[in-house]
């Protein structure tokens, strides 16, 4: 097996590209042939995180390399990979994920958009902290069938998703002065605790809608595709959530 073990100096891989996918070990219910027909993804190099081998060879996608300790990854697909990809060994008793130590790994190869897919389901606990680590991973995302999440900076232009449903999620224990601009329910300085679902199910109405916040933390998550009806409004109508502080 072409293997590198971590407790040495870490093997360099020189990136193809700039942008990298990687395969999580959760679930992914996207169509089989999403990346064969998918041609955005073409300049993209592919990795897998540990079982994330597993659903990359379902997808018909060969990944540059496996990351993790290889305690879910199949023998079917070791089988298979084990003479055409290299692996990046991390001991099974470690403090992080393998998720989150293909994420480090990749952003140190110099790596500057990230797309993470079968982060969510399966187990519960695994979403939660996958979820967690966009805060410190800005230029990842996740990809599911329907929805993009991301962490979101303040003075951020969302372009190209009219009609797209879009939840703000906070991140920290409050949100201060949050303005949303371009969304059904705009919001003007308002201020939004952790657990809150105020900014739960709104609607991007803009070609160019914004994001402002003062201080705090938020995950975007946007639907794919767009909902025509949900891109419609009365005309004159502007609905404006939140109190002026």
């Amino acid at each position: 097996m072409a293997s590198s073990n971590q407790n040495n100096s870490s093997p360099k891989i020189l990136p193809c590209n700039e942008r990298a996918v990687v395969f999580f070990n959760g679930e992914c219910d996207l169509p089989v042939d999403f990346f064969r027909k998918n041609s955005f993804y073409n300049d993209f190099d592919f990795f897998a995180a540990d079982g994330g081998a597993n659903i990359s060879l379902k997808y018909g996608v060969i990944p540059t390399a496996v990351i993790g300790d290889l305690d879910s990854i199949s023998a079917a697909t070791l089988r298979k990979l084990e003479k055409i990809c290299r692996f990046i060994n991390f001991p099974t008793e470690k403090d992080k994920s393998d998720g989150q130590l293909t994420l480090e790994y990749l952003t140190g190869q110099g790596y500057t958009e990230i797309h993470v897919f079968a982060a969510t389901g399966g187990r519960l606990d695994q979403t939660l902290f996958n979820l967690q680590l966009l805060d410190d991973n800005r230029h990842c995302r996740i990809i599911t069938r329907y929805e993009e999440i991301f962490a979101i900076e303040s003075g951020a232009v969302i372009h190209n998703r009219n009609g797209c449903r879009a939840s703000l999620v906070p991140t920290t224990p409050r949100v201060e002065n949050l303005n949303l601009e371009g969304f059904r329910y705009d919001l003007a300085d308002a201020d939004i605790n952790y657990g809150s679902t105020l900014t739960l199910s709104n609607v991007i109405i803009s070609e160019n809608a914004k994001v402002s916040f003062r201080e705090g933390g938020l995950l975007l998550v946007v639907s794919r595709k767009a909902d025509s009806k949900a891109a419609k409004q009365p005309s004159g109508l502007r609905l404006i959530k939140g109190k002026k502080r």
